[in-house]
């Protein structure tokens, strides 16, 4: 009777022992069931915790791929990466599992050194292509490239159709700059499959060459053939004609390419186009795509900025208006936008308009243009005692300015206080005592005063050493003569500045007074 009772607890407790081991498999199942959820539904670490619930119980590959999985997808890395150190410890035959580490630090770690060495012991133990591949890449990186070579010649061997490895070890040929070979390796992938990476690369050796027309060619014919890279291509294709200065062929690859396309895409070859336009001295062509890339982009200030500039250096000042004004409507404070249509009125002699813009100039823009742009707009209207208020104001903020400083003194010359006029052009000079303009005004008022003529001689002969041709330089120095009463060198200069600026009534007028110096 004993027996038969320690019989059945044995039995009992075998029962017992396989109800839970069904139990906790079907418990697991469940488990992965709801993982699986967790993770299609982007829950990641939901997902985690159920998977690491699993692995309490369960030993399992399948479970260790899926957690590193969702580790990933949740930027888990570190998790990640000690996941797959466990997982290999678990399970030291598989490879899979040191490829992963690897990946890992290749991919997230940027740690190819690291990454190298785990790729080299996962060959030791399985010696796959896909292996091999990625080994190889890591050799070319960490510049192992007796290594690299090595493990692409054997893939070659073993896959002599596969462009990828040929692909791959012509570009560890051409870190070694081995180019004869890499080329070799590029023209036998083509040859295989017409690989465009292979061709892409080939361009890139060519144009590095300097075989431009070879590398047009060549990215021709991958535009030719692939519509979804054309685009790409097609801007490499106009970029090497801009940088070797074929402007005429760039601009044409990038009209081209324009019309096949719309929107943001569009703007951007729009952009490159205009760039070239630029480049090529086409002013008001430029001027028209950048208008055509407001239509395309009509939030963007810049567009319309840039594209002002360029009608306004073309003198197409009624377009470079509406462009700036169309600035304005989306910024209206913008101050760069205020002082160029402040410009543009000035060139139009339209002074009212352009003191209106230049006043909206917030406070804290107000730099040293803005000065002289309010200046100017009450110099053009002989407002000199406004001009030099506005200057004044100016040189308390820039008091080393030279331009506010040169325009000083050419306002107070208008009102005839010359020893003011010759006070700042002193001070303008001394601060840029190599600048013409300030050397040829500081002369022609010792000329006008009759005073410092030695001295006003070399300054105006410095000025015209750098503009030898400049009328108004050659009447000043005919000037300093004239008062020096030698009226035959006065008569050749300017003779000479009045045959450059005929119309120049100032000019005429010096030239006057010499002759009828010289019949006296």
């Amino acid at each position: 009777m004993k027996k038969f009772f320690y019989f059945f607890l044995a039995l009992t407790a075998f029962i017992l022992f396989d109800i839970s081991i069904t139990y906790a498999q079907t418990s697991n199942t469940a488990l992965f069931i709801r993982a699986k959820q967790y993770s299609l539904n982007g829950e990641y670490d939901k997902a985690i915790n159920t998977l690491n619930q699993i692995l309490q119980s369960e030993k399992s590959m399948y479970i260790y791929d899926f957690l590193i999985e969702n580790q990933i997808n949740a930027k888990k890395i570190d998790d990640a990466l000690a996941t797959s150190k466990k997982a290999y410890k678990d399970f030291p035959k598989e490879a899979k599992y040191l490829y992963l580490e690897a990946t890992i630090y290749k991919e997230y770690k940027m740690d190819f050194k690291k990454a190298y060495e785990i790729m080299q012991k996962c060959l030791n133990i399985k010696k796959t292509n896909e292996y091999m591949m990625q080994t190889a890449i890591l050799a070319g990186i960490v510049k192992d490239y007796k290594e690299a070579e090595k493990l692409l010649d054997e893939l070659i061997k073993e896959n002599p159709e596969d462009t990828r490895i040929y692909v791959l070890r012509a570009d560890t040929y051409i870190q070694q700059k081995k180019t004869a070979k890499a080329i070799k390796d590029l023209e036998k992938a083509i040859s295989i499959d017409g690989s465009n990476t292979a061709k892409l690369m080939l361009a890139e050796i060519y144009l590095g060459q300097k075989k431009d027309d070879k590398a047009i060619a060549i990215l021709e014919e991958v535009a030719r053939d692939n519509q979804n890279i054309s685009s790409l291509v097609e801007q490499n294709i106009g970029k090497i004609y801009r940088d070797k200065g074929d402007f005429d062929k760039a601009i044409e690859v990038y009209q081209r390419l324009a019309d096949k396309l719309y929107g943001q895409s569009k703007a951007i070859i729009l952009m490159q186009l205009g760039d070239v336009l630029n480049m090529a001295g086409r002013y008001e062509e430029a001027g028209k795509v950048f208008e055509e890339i407001t239509t395309l982009v009509p939030d963007e200030i810049t567009y319309y900025y840039i594209a002002g500039k360029f009608y306004e250096y073309t003198k197409n000042y009624k377009k470079a208006e509406e462009l700036y004004l169309g600035a304005l409507k989306l910024n209206p404070t913008y101050a760069q936008v205020l002082k160029r249509i402040t410009v543009v009125y000035l060139l139009q002699d339209k002074t009212q308009d352009a003191l209106k813009y230049i006043n909206m100039v917030d406070a804290l823009e107000q730099d040293v243009d803005y000065f002289l742009l309010k200046a100017e707009c009450y110099a053009i209207d002989k407002n000199f005692k406004e001009t030099i208020n506005v200057l004044e104001s100016g040189l308390k903020e820039n008091p080393t300015n030279t331009q506010i400083l040169g325009m000083l003194a050419s306002a107070y010359e208008e009102i005839g206080d010359i020893n003011s006029a010759l006070k700042y052009i002193k001070k303008a000079n001394e601060i840029e005592p190599n600048n013409h303009i300030y050397q040829n005004f500081l002369g022609f008022l010792y000329a006008e005063m009759n005073i410092h003529l030695d001295e006003a001689l070399v300054l105006i002969e410095k000025a015209l050493s750098q503009e030898p041709n400049n009328a108004a330089y050659l009447d000043s120095l005919g000037w300093v003569y004239y008062k020096k009463k030698d009226y035959k060198k006065a008569y050749k200069y300017i003779t000479k500045a009045v045959e450059i600026m005929p119309e120049e009534k100032e000019l005429q007028e010096h030239l006057d007074a010499v002759k009828k110096a010289m019949q006296k």
